[in-house]
């Protein structure tokens, strides 16, 4: 997540997706109160491992519940915790120097700075040796000049970057054309790519994937400690087995999108000339590119690179989320629902940007309303890179704190029944060390079930957001998520009132209110 993800949210995208004015892809809208009640109670009497029954299908006749992939049995799906951004980048190091067959990689942000570099130097051995070494990346998400280049050398040798065109032309494969894109719809450019994927050797017998909520960037992976600017809190998992082959459907799925996109644009389709441009470069030499760098920076991605260790896996039963708004998809807003409402005693929720749709407020005050106890952690403003989302996320405080009020909560037998909030603020007092944006995404009920993704609770990632999702069935690991959160994450976070909640609700700031205000007014962007 960056501002430049969030600025781009506005009247740029919006303009470009106005192109047409008909669309075949009806955009979704927010559900009405008898439909929550509905979904709450469907949510209630199903299970997120249950048959394909259990799901609501894309209202597309001809993509149905072709998007829902199959529960995984312990056998086939092993799980392990990945410590932190700099857990993460170890792995991802690890895993890319050893790969032997392919490499996909997915991700909104894939920054051309010390870290991103240092991996693009790698993807381009691999492809070097006979590697199947494929990118995708978000199309609005990547502006930064030097992040450009690096797509173009990637390109250049060999790598193809789905989402990336030369000179920055990239928005032309957005603009919605009637007849030449798959399920034409106007509003198309609004609908970005946010997974997050790396398969390293996913088709063979030792195939390893990571997944979550890093992207590709200093900040994802910690790589200053001495500014919080880049030194996030993020959460990733590693998993193996038989369950890969549904991450490289995913995968598949957006890249053949793509492709598709531009082969229907005849003479248009810009991977024709990128072969012609490779096979000139073969006698003539590929173009040079110069970066600016850091020293002190890359010698502190080298010592992270150098610290991998084996990851502990642990069996257990899984199912891979895949949600694609572009194809009228909502399985991961449907797997929260029925964690939440499945959860009996406890409920913790780690997530980024949280800015609560009816749906996610209502599963939320009636998991309290049932004696859960219920722990969010998310930003404030003075974490959150765009503060105006915390502060729009604020003025829902009010409401879902007044459920411990109520008399079902009241007369609860657990003393920690109800709803808690605390807001990220990455300081304590026993540590020195300032942390900047919270981007976790991820969720326990019970120290059972388990979910991390790439997934924010806001109207963008239930509405218009491709996104993915490990949902799983083990206490070890439920335990560690659980406790990264209560030792960890709350340590260094601020619980909130219900008399901070009426002040957020209510703000006497005269430039905050004006802040909150513009974030309302693009509430459903967010």
């Amino acid at each position: 997540m960056s501002i430049t993800r969030k600025s781009l949210r506005g009247a740029g995208i919006l303009a470009i997706s106005l192109v047409c004015a008909c669309a075949t892809v009806k955009p979704q809208v927010p559900l009405s109160p008898e439909e929550i009640s509905t979904e709450i109670q469907f949510a209630r009497n199903t299970s997120v491992f249950g048959p394909a029954g259990d799901f609501h299908g894309s209202s597309l006749d001809d993509v149905g519940k072709a998007g829902l992939f199959p529960v995984r049995s312990p056998a086939e799906c092993e799980v392990a915790m990945l410590e932190l951004g700099e857990g993460s980048f170890a792995a991802r190091l690890d895993l890319l120097k050893n790969a032997t067959t392919s490499i996909r990689i997915q991700a909104l942000i894939f920054k051309g700075d010390e870290s991103g570099l240092r991996i693009a130097e790698l993807l381009k051995q691999k492809k070097a040796e006979g590697l199947d070494v494929r990118v995708i990346v978000d199309a609005f998400s990547n502006p930064w000049f030097q992040t450009q280049w690096m797509f173009f050398d990637l390109k250049q040798h060999g790598i193809e970057v789905e989402g990336y065109e030369a000179m920055a032309l990239q928005w032309i494969n957005e603009v919605p054309v009637p007849r030449l894109m798959p399920h034409y719809d106007s509003g198309r450019a609004d609908k970005r790519f946010h997974e997050k994927l790396w398969l390293i050797d996913a088709e063979t017998d030792h195939g390893v994937a990571i997944t979550g909520g890093l992207n590709i960037g200093n900040e994802y992976f910690r790589v200053d400690p001495g500014d919080p600017a880049a030194f996030w809190r993020d959460q990733d998992v590693a998993v193996r087995g038989a369950i890969l082959a549904d991450l490289v459907a995913a995968f598949e799925r957006n890249f053949d999108y793509f492709v598709q996109i531009k082969e229907s644009r005849g003479i248009f389709n810009t991977n024709l000339y990128w072969d012609a441009t490779r096979s000139v470069q073969d006698k003539t030499g590929k173009y040079p590119v110069h970066y600016k760098t850091d020293e002190r920076l890359v010698d502190r991605v080298r010592a992270l690179e150098q610290a991998a260790s084996a990851l502990d896996y642990y069996p257990a039963r899984c199912r891979f989320l895949h949600n694609r708004p572009r194809f009228a998809e909502t399985y991961i807003l449907q797997a929260y629902l029925k964690m939440i409402t499945a959860a009996e005693r406890e409920l913790l929720i780690a997530n980024a940007y949280f800015v609560p749709t009816p749906a996610i407020a209502a599963g939320l005050k009636d998991a309290a309303s049932r004696c859960v106890a219920v722990t969010l952690v998310t930003n404030s403003p003075e974490t959150n890179d765009l503060p105006e989302i915390s502060m729009v996320g604020r003025g829902h405080y009010k409401d879902l704190l007044a459920i411990n009020e109520t008399e079902q909560v009241q007369n609860c037998s657990n003393p920690d029944a109800g709803i808690h909030i605390w807001e990220w603020v990455g300081r304590a007092d026993d540590d020195a060390v300032q942390q900047g944006t919270m981007h976790s995404k991820f969720a326990v009920a019970d120290r059972r079930l388990g979910l991390v993704g790439s997934y924010n609770l806001d109207p963008r990632s239930e509405r218009l957001n491709g996104e993915t999702a490990l949902i799983f069935e083990q206490p070890n690991l439920a335990a560690m998520l659980a406790r990264s959160i209560v030792v960890h994450d709350l340590h260094y976070s601020q619980p909130v009132s219900a008399a901070d909640a009426a002040l957020f609700a209510d703000p006497q700031d005269t430039i905050y209110r004006f802040r909150s205000k513009i974030g309302y007014l693009f509430e459903e962007e967010l």
